[in-house]
């Protein structure tokens, strides 16, 4: 499982590679309604406009919209995603 990020206009894209979309949207709700088991700090999660999730070759791809960039968000989806603090 890997996760690369990148910012873009207006909020951060990122590929997952080795997950399912269903899992992937099941921990997104989660997170989006505070009933996640990671740090999904509700500051951040107030910033975010909109999610976006595609099935792609290999993985998914999520498109984060919003207040956001990379920086913040790369060690919360680690930990919420892959179970591992960075």
């Amino acid at each position: 499982m890997k996760i690369e990020m990148m910012n873009h206009t207006g909020g951060v894209k990122a590929f997952l590679g080795g997950f399912s979309t269903e899992e992937l949207s099941a921990k997104i709700e989660a997170c989006q309604s505070g009933q996640c088991e990671c740090a999904c700090d509700p500051a951040i999660m107030q910033k975010i406009e909109g999610i976006e999730l595609s099935t792609v070759e290999g993985g998914s791809t999520i498109t984060i919209t919003g207040d956001v960039n990379a920086e913040t968000l790369a060690p919360m989806m680690h930990e919420c995603l892959i179970g591992e603090k960075q």
